[in-house]
């Protein structure tokens, strides 16, 4: 979806590994969109998205692809 990827960690967060930043992702906080706005994991599986592009590293320098998974 055009505007959505590749999500950055909001409020100022940074990960140095993808596992951090997967663990927060997966546990519904906050991630801010390419347009600017914030969403989190369950606004995300509402848009049906099983995967998004994301931004981590020092100065958000690195990106991959995480896969979601919903809550049960």
């Amino acid at each position: 979806m055009f505007g959505i990827t590749p999500l950055t960690p909001a409020y100022g967060r940074d990960y140095k590994s993808l596992a951090l930043l997967k663990a927060d992702l997966l546990a519904g906080k906050d991630f801010k969109t390419a347009e600017g706005r914030y969403i989190n994991l369950p606004q995300l599986l509402e848009l049906g998205l099983s995967s998004v592009q994301v931004r981590y590293g020092k100065g958000l320098t690195k990106t991959n692809v995480v896969a979601l998974k919903g809550k049960s």
